[in-house]
């Protein structure tokens, strides 16, 4: 397995209880990854799904899922490459013009107007990722970020 560092994300479904991210963000903070980001996807009886970004080998990143996968709160922990195509992203965005030239491949909805205008951009990870920056750079607020698992 390669040394190179590469953009992960972990999809853990755990217990909806306290205790629990602690137990998740120990497993990295002992191996001395840091998060690029972490998201609660949906909580409902009782169990809940987070998403975690980071960076890592392969080898490293497989050893913090099935560590992840041994916690007595998680029930599933799955790990995808942030390039792998399934990866598909929701952001929302306040302000701009609307006259952005965004990627054809992400789904682009625009509400109003102005600077109190939202726009929602979904779609494959490196297309919402462009939107998203090209926004930015037109002056758009980015407000929520979420990635999902594959499907």
């Amino acid at each position: 397995m390669s040394t190179l560092t590469r953009r992960w994300f972990a999809f853990v479904t755990v217990e909806d209880r306290s205790g629990a991210s602690t137990a998740l963000t120990g497993v990295f903070s002992e191996r001395g990854v840091s998060f690029g980001s972490i998201s609660t996807l949906d909580v409902h009886d009782g169990m809940g799904t987070l998403s975690v970004e980071f960076a890592a080998s392969e080898r490293l990143a497989h050893v913090l899922v099935r560590t992840l996968a041994r916690l007595s709160v998680v029930r599933d922990a799955t790990l995808v490459a942030a390039d792998d195509s399934r990866v598909r992203a929701v952001a929302m965005l306040t302000g701009g013009t609307g006259d952005e030239a965004l990627p054809a491949e992400a789904d682009v909805h625009r509400h109003g107007e102005g600077p109190d205008a939202t726009t929602i951009v979904m779609g494959r990870l490196s297309a919402v990722e462009a939107a998203v920056a090209t926004m930015r750079g037109s002056g758009c607020a980015v407000e929520a970020i979420t990635v999902l698992p594959p499907r």
